[in-house]
């Protein structure tokens, strides 16, 4: 915890920034690298048209951290991914704040 999932790019442009997203994210959050996640999701976006360009969208699957690190963290994941889209594509990234009576690991909630 946490999950991030990635929809909208390459896999290689996931392979390629996320280990860096962990590490900046893992510092900001105070939170060890080896509890978050990072999952790829192949995805196809669709219009009334059919296919339609996808862009980056980002989820973050977390404990509620508040506001001004919900802004952090997004700017982290902005930064990073402009590194592998074109400057003008539009990063949309969202929060679901999970409620720890609703997460179970192994059996337990937490």
């Amino acid at each position: 915890m946490p999950h991030i999932r990635a929809r909208g790019l390459e896999i290689e442009a996931v392979q390629k920034v996320a280990g860096n997203i962990v590490e900046q994210l893992a510092k900001v959050t105070e939170t060890p690298n080896d509890h978050f996640t990072f999952e790829y999701i192949a995805s196809q976006f669709l219009t009334s048209g059919g296919a339609s360009p996808a862009y980056p969208y980002i989820e973050v699957l977390w404990f509620g951290r508040g506001q001004d690190m919900k802004s952090t963290v997004a700017v982290i994941i902005d930064k990073a991914l402009r590194t592998v889209v074109d400057k003008n594509t539009d990063i949309t990234v969202v929060f679901s704040d999970l409620n720890g009576a609703d997460y179970y690991e192994n059996g337990a909630h937490f």
